[in-house]
C-alpha cells in the first residue's frame, strides 16, 4: 500500500488515475491487474478507485476529501510566515543529451502551486549559429530583434520536445521553456545558454526521486535537498562607519567585474573612477575614518590593471581573485526553509541553496516584493544586499539572478561568485537593510 505524501496533490493524483486508464486500454498487464483489483469495468471511475485503495482509502471522494483537508490544515500553518508558502527543491543531476546540446540540470525548485527547473544548456554549434545572430548597424536591430525571437521559441520547442521528467509513481511532468538567456553577450557567441523550464504539475515533497530523460536514453535523477537547521540572529546595526562601507562597496564592485571575465578596458575605467571618488571620500571624511581601505583599494586596482602584485589585499578580497575562474566548487542542493526578522514591512525567506561547479545560488522568497521604487518608478534598490563567508575566510560577491511576481511575493534568486569553496564547513550569509540594519543566516555545510 502507497503512503498519501503528507503535503498531497490532487492534480497528481488525478494524473496517476489518467495514466493508469491509458496503461490498462493499452493492455498492459500490470494496470489492468490493478484496476480489476476493484471493478470488471476498465474506466475512469475505476482507475480513480484503485488509486484511492492503493492509498488506503475506501473510495476516490474519500481520498479527495482528505487531499483537501491536509491542504487547509498547511495553508493555516503557514499563514504565519506570511502568503509565501514554504518552497522546497531537487537537485544533484547530470547532463542529458538532446538535439540542441547538453542539458545540465540544476535547481528544481517547488511551490504549492507551481515549480521550475533551472538548467543550462551546452548548446551544439547548429544551435549556436541558429541564436547567434548580431545586429551590424542600427537599422538592422528590428529585424535581428524578430529573427533572434523567431530562433528562441525554435529552441524552446525544440527543448520541450527533448526531455522527459517522470517520477517514481510514474507521473509525466510537462515542461515548457519559460525564460532563455545568456545567448549572446556583447556580439560573441556563447556556448551556455541559461533556461528555466516550468514543471506542471508540482512535484510532491515527499518524492524519491525524479528522472530527466534525453532523446538519446541518456536520463539522470533529481534527488530531494537534504534540510539544514540554520541560525538566524537578530536584527543588528551595520558596523563600521559609511565611509569604510562605500569603499568596501567599490572594491566588491571592481572584484566582480574580474569575476565577471568583463574586459581589461572596463576594469581601467573603473578602477580610475573608484580611486577618483576613494580620494574624495578620504579628504571629506574625518582623519582615520577610513582606516587603511584606501590603500588596499589602490593595491587592488594595481593588481586588476596588472601593475601590482597580488599581495598585501584583506584576505576575503584575494580569497575571491585567487578562486576567480574555478570549477572546482563542491556540488550541493539544500533546503533551509527560514523566515528572516522583517524590515520596514518586508518579510523574506530564504528556501534554498545549490551549487555547482562555478558558482552557487541561493532562491528567496520577499512579500511584498523584492524592490523598492522612487516615487516617480524611474528607479528602484533591492530591499536588502546580501554578502556571503565561509569559515575559512573566503568572501562570495551576490549578483541578482531574476525574480518573479507570485500573488503578493516575489521570488528572487540571487547568484554566488566564486565558486562555493569545498573545503569550507560553516557559510554566513549576511542580509544588509537599506535601514543600516543586517542580520545573519549561519549554516553549517555537509
Amino acid at each position: 500500500m502507497s503512503e498519501l505524501p503528507s503535503r498531497p496533490n490532487l492534480d497528481q493524483l488525478r494524473r496517476q488515475a489518467r495514466e493508469l486508464l491509458r496503461a490498462a486500454n493499452d493492455a498492459n498487464p500490470s494496470a489492468l491487474t490493478r484496476i480489476r483489483a476493484v471493478s470488471q469495468r476498465v474506466s475512469l471511475a475505476a482507475a480513480q478507485l484503485a488509486v484511492a485503495r492503493e492509498y488506503g482509502f475506501p473510495s476516490w471522494p474519500a481520498l479527495h476529501a482528505e487531499v483537501e483537508r491536509r491542504l487547509a490544515e498547511l495553508s493555516s500553518a503557514e499563514q504565519g510566515a506570511g502568503r509565501a508558502g514554504a518552497r522546497w527543491s531537487f537537485g544533484g543531476g547530470s547532463a542529458v543529451e538532446t538535439e540542441a546540446g547538453l542539458l545540465y540540470p540544476g535547481a528544481l525548485v517547488a511551490g504549492p502551486d507551481h515549480a521550475v527547473l533551472d538548467a543550462t544548456l551546452m548548446a551544439s554549434g547548429e544551435t549556436l549559429h541558429q541564436l547567434a545572430v548580431a545586429p551590424h548597424d542600427s537599422n538592422a536591430r528590428a529585424a535581428w530583434a524578430e529573427a533572434a525571437g523567431n530562433a528562441m521559441s525554435v529552441l524552446a520547442e525544440s527543448i520541450n520536445g527533448a526531455i522527459a521528467l517522470t517520477d517514481g509513481h510514474g507521473t509525466r511532468y510537462a515542461l515548457r521553456v519559460q525564460e532563455i538567456s545568456g545567448i549572446e553577450h556583447q556580439g560573441q557567441k556563447r556556448g551556455l545558454v541559461s533556461l528555466r523550464l516550468g514543471v506542471d504539475p508540482v512535484p510532491a515533497r515527499e518524492l524519491g526521486w525524479l528522472e530527466l530523460r534525453g532523446q538519446d536514453g541518456s536520463a539522470t535523477r533529481l534527488l530531494p535537498s537534504a534540510h539544514v537547521a540554520a541560525r538566524v540572529s537578530p536584527l543588528t546595526p551595520v558596523p563600521g562607519n559609511p565611509a569604510m562601507r562605500e569603499l568596501s562597496g567599490l572594491a566588491l564592485r571592481l572584484i566582480g567585474l574580474q569575476l565577471n571575465e568583463r574586459d581589461q578596458n572596463a576594469v581601467e575605467r573603473q578602477c580610475s573612477s573608484a580611486l577618483a571618488r576613494a580620494a574624495e571620500i578620504q579628504q571629506s571624511s574625518e582623519h582615520g575614518a577610513t582606516g587603511d581601505m584606501p590603500g588596499h583599494l589602490a593595491r587592488l586596482c594595481a593588481l586588476l590593471t596588472g601593475d601590482g602584485p597580488a599581495d598585501g589585499l584583506p584576505r576575503g578580497w584575494s580569497s575571491m581573485i585567487e578562486a576567480a575562474g574555478r570549477t572546482d566548487g563542491t556540488q550541493q542542493h539544500l533546503d533551509l526553509r527560514v523566515a528572516l526578522p522583517a524590515v520596514d514591512d518586508f518579510v523574506v525567506r530564504v528556501d534554498s541553496l545549490v551549487s555547482e561547479p562555478g558558482s552557487w545560488r541561493v532562491y528567496l522568497q520577499a512579500e511584498p516584493g523584492w524592490w523598492i521604487y522612487s516615487a516617480d518608478r524611474n528607479t528602484k534598490w533591492d530591499v536588502m544586499s546580501v554578502h556571503a563567508e565561509d569559515n575559512l575566510g573566503g568572501m562570495y560577491l551576490s549578483q541578482f539572478g531574476g525574480s518573479h511576481g507570485h500573488g503578493g511575493h516575489e521570488e528572487v534568486t540571487l547568484r554566488f561568485l566564486p565558486r562555493l569553496n569545498p573545503l569550507a564547513r560553516d557559510l554566513t550569509l549576511t542580509f544588509f537593510s537599506r535601514a543600516e540594519e543586517q542580520v545573519a543566516l549561519e549554516l553549517r555545510l555537509p
